[in-house]
């Protein structure tokens, strides 16, 4: 018998177009649970969850090696090209241009700690984000520049971050942080959403949210 998964990959068009009938049925439920508040923050994540798993469906079952080629000559710049033109502008107005982002979205379970993983003991009872903080500090002052400092949180970690944030109150780094989408897991049997609420076997989409900023 062959497995719904490989009619997919087989590129089916009917069950494709039946799957993400259904997939929309129950996305519709799931928003169906979310308060009133909370709605389009969940509509706007499922809409991206809906497009990746669109391009999922139509995705070919083997990848063509032969279309993987290296990027273009000049779309690469030489280290020694940058370190010349630097040389022609001013520090400060290459730090104008600089923001400084943290993948801030995992905890850090497996290393023995309870929350993120920036807020970890590294060295003399400073976390990795206070020594963040610090380098920022240093390097604000030393070049007389305001580089912000921005946290990509999960819904893992967002809650506890922002606690630890207030430390940095009096701080002259400009802290910013943003949240992960909450995606559905999927059955690999059915490809249906395991979830019975928006907040129900949810998962982040991973780092490559970066993209859509």
């Amino acid at each position: 018998m062959i497995s719904l998964e490989s009619r997919i990959r087989n590129r089916s068009i009917h069950v494709q177009d039946e799957l993400t009938f259904h997939l929309n049925l129950k996305n519709e439920e799931l928003l169906g649970t979310a308060s009133d508040d909370d709605k389009k923050f969940f509509k706007d994540n499922f809409n991206g969850f809906q497009n990746l798993f669109k391009r999922y469906l139509e995705a070919p079952k083997e990848l063509d090696w032969d279309l993987i080629t290296p990027p273009p000559k000049d779309f690469i710049i030489p280290l020694k090209d940058i370190s010349n033109s630097s040389k022609d502008m001013d520090a400060k107005e290459i730090l104008s241009k600089l923001v400084v982002m943290r993948l801030n979205g995992g905890l850090g379970t497996s290393m023995g700690c309870v929350g993120p993983k920036g807020m970890i003991t590294v060295r003399n009872d400073k976390t990795f984000l206070d020594l963040t903080v610090e380098q920022l500090e240093y390097l604000n002052k030393a070049y007389d520049v305001s580089v912000p400092l921005v946290l990509m949180n999960s819904f893992n970690t967002d809650s506890d971050t922002k606690k630890v944030l207030r430390k940095y109150g009096s701080s002259s780094v400009r802290i910013l942080s943003f949240n992960q989408s909450k995606y559905p897991r999927i059955n690999k049997e059915t490809m249906m959403p395991i979830a019975d609420t928006v907040d129900d076997k949810v998962d982040k989409e991973g780092y490559g949210f970066i993209k859509l900023i």
